[in-house]
């Protein structure tokens, strides 16, 4: 008997990633805002009221003063940058449980279980390299801000080494590069001259204004570009695509509910369950706050007024 022929195996379409629109992101973004108010809004005014503080104490009181005071607003700086790294944080996680109709991960845990050093090491080479880039020319210092705008997040949702989270950060940035840019980079800009703006017309002495106006501008542009940057890194990293959907559903997709991977990094109490994350995801990991203070997009989504 003459066996029958075995029919040509079909070369499958590659699936193409569902783009990312802005209106998405900004839904995502209302949705966390509206779904946990608390969470939000509450530790924003604590966290940018420190920060408008360590501003006025940096600018105003410690400029004419040494010994002491310079030490004391070191300190309010630090705790400030620590306090600004907590509520990005905060927002990543909140972000996740939204999108999974999971409950929100209470504060303090979120408090206790960020990774600190990590997320500041990366901040700090964002520093240098941004201070690098613009040294040339403008150009260069906003592709770097651009590329690097979810170093932060992938830090902290994934649980990635520092240099891990730069290369994966400019994978899932690239593709995306004119959305990131016009969402998060150009923002940030406008809030640094808009903050500089304000410098300039508030009378020094007045240190009571200064402190409202850096306040009232921190509190405003890192409520918004938090939420939508940390929208735009759990879209991009976990596919979310709203409640009910659950993470996969996006690019990178497939994942069965089975095979759903759990956060092993320091943040493994508080961080909402992940499913294989889109094509881009980097090695060494298992899973920005973003801080304008230095002009740059930072390791989170949190562009202070200083």
């Amino acid at each position: 008997m003459k066996s029958e022929p075995q029919p040509t195996p079909q070369p499958q379409p590659t699936p193409q990633p569902t783009p990312v629109l802005p209106l998405e992101l900004l839904r995502m973004a209302a949705r966390t805002a509206r779904q946990e108010p608390a969470r939000v809004f509450i530790p924003a005014v604590v966290v940018f009221a420190l920060d408008a503080f360590s501003t006025t104490t940096f600018t105003e009181l410690t400029a004419d003063h040494h010994g002491l005071a310079e030490v004391a607003g070191f300190v309010v700086f630090m705790f400030s940058t620590l306090g600004l790294t907590f509520y990005s944080g905060l927002l990543e996680r909140l972000v996740g449980a939204v999108e999974r109709d999971l409950p929100a991960p209470p504060v303090r845990q979120v408090l206790r279980q960020l990774p600190y050093g990590r997320l500041l090491v990366a901040d700090l080479i964002l520093l240098v390299l941004d201070a690098a880039a613009s040294a040339a020319f403008v150009v260069p210092g906003i592709i770097a801000t651009t590329l690097f705008a979810l170093v932060g997040p992938v830090i902290s949702t994934r649980g990635t080494t520092v240099w891990a989270a730069f290369r994966q950060s400019v994978r899932l940035v690239a593709p995306q590069f004119l959305l990131v840019l016009g969402i998060i980079t150009l923002p940030l800009a406008v809030e640094n001259e808009v903050v500089t703006a304000v410098a300039v017309l508030v009378p020094h002495e007045n240190l009571a204004l200064v402190f409202l106006s850096h306040a009232a501008l921190g509190l405003i542009f890192g409520l918004a570009l938090g939420l939508v940057e940390v929208s735009l890194a759990e879209r991009l990293l976990n596919g979310a695509h709203g409640p009910g959907a659950g993470a996969g559903a996006g690019p990178g997709a497939g994942a069965s509910a089975a095979g759903d991977q759990r956060v092993t990094g320091p943040g493994a109490a508080t961080a909402p369950p992940l499913r294989s994350a889109p094509v881009g995801t980097d090695e060494g990991g298992h899973h920005g706050r973003d801080d304008s203070r230095h002009g740059h997009a930072g390791t989170g989504a949190l562009p202070p007024a200083g």
